[in-house]
C-alpha cells in the first residue's frame, strides 16, 4: 500500500501519457469530508498574471511518480467547479480524541494512493495519528478521531531518495525544471542531455594543490659527528 502526504503532492507536476503535454502543477487539493477520500485537484498553469485553473477529478489519476503525477489524455482536465472542502481550509484546525485528549492542531494528511482514504493526520512535531474512519469526524471547528488515540512518530521523517536525482545528478533536474518552467509560459526551450550538464561542483574553480613539504625524517633520524665523516 502506497501513502502518501497531501502535502508532498500539491506543487507536482502533471503531465499527459497520450500527448505527453505538461499541463501544470496541482495548486490545491479537496476533500470529501463525508467519505474521507480525496476529490480531486486544481490544475493550474499559465502566469502569475494570468493563470489559468482546471478541475482533475482524482479517479482520473493514471499514476503518480517521485517528481510527475500522469493523467490519460489532455479530456480529463475539465473546467468545471472544485468539489468538497479545500485542503487549506482544514489545516491548522485542532485534532482532540473522542475521550477529550487535545493532539495538537492539523498540519498534514496522509492517504492511500489506491483507495484515495485518509490513512494518518499529521500533527505538529513530526508526529502523526492514525484514524479510524468511521469514527473520525472533519468537523467545522475540530477534528475528532477515535477514543484512545495518541500521537506516534511519523514513519516517513527519513529523507527519501529521490532515484531521478541519483541516476541523473542535480544539475540536470534544476536544468530540466527550469525548461518545463519556460514550456508553460509560451517559450521554446530544449531538454539537456545528462551527459551535457555540467555538475556543479566540477564548474566551480578548483583549489590550487599545496606544495609538499620537505621530507626531514632522514636528516632527524641521521647521526652527526663533530669530527665530520670517517674514512
Amino acid at each position: 500500500m502506497i501513502q502518501l502526504w497531501l502535502k508532498d503532492i500539491k506543487g507536482m507536476w502533471v503531465a499527459t501519457y497520450t500527448e505527453g503535454r505538461m499541463m501544470g502543477t496541482v495548486n490545491s487539493i479537496y476533500l470529501d469530508i463525508q467519505k474521507k477520500t480525496v476529490d480531486g485537484f486544481v490544475l493550474r498553469s499559465g502566469t502569475p498574471l494570468a493563470w489559468e485553473d482546471h478541475w482533475v477529478e482524482i479517479k482520473d489519476i493514471k499514476k503518480i511518480g517521485i517528481d510527475l503525477i500522469f493523467l490519460p489524455n489532455e479530456s480529463v482536465v475539465s473546467k468545471g467547479e472544485p468539489r468538497g472542502r479545500r485542503l487549506g481550509q482544514l489545516l491548522g484546525m485542532p485534532v482532540s480524541s473522542k475521550d477529550g485528549r487535545a493532539l495538537g492542531t492539523l498540519t498534514d494528511i496522509q492517504v492511500n494512493c489506491e483507495t484515495w482514504q485518509i490513512t494518518n493526520l499529521g500533527l505538529p512535531a513530526g508526529q502523526s495519528v492514525p484514524i479510524d474512519l468511521k469514527e473520525t469526524v472533519l468537523g467545522d471547528d475540530i477534528i475528532l478521531v477515535q477514543a484512545g488515540a495518541a500521537g506516534e512518530e511519523r514513519i516517513d521523517e527519513k529523507k527519501k531518495e529521490n532515484i531521478i536525482q541519483s541516476v541523473f545528478g542535480s544539475e540536470f533536474i534544476k536544468q530540466t525544471s527550469e525548461v518545463f518552467k519556460k514550456v508553460l509560459k509560451g517559450g521554446e526551450a530544449k531538454l539537456p542531455k545528462p551527459e551535457e550538464v555540467i555538475p556543479a561542483s566540477e564548474s566551480e574553480p578548483k583549489p590550487e594543490p599545496k606544495a609538499a613539504a620537505p621530507d626531514t625524517s632522514t636528516r632527524q633520524n641521521k647521526k652527526t659527528d663533530p669530527k665530520g665523516p670517517q674514512e
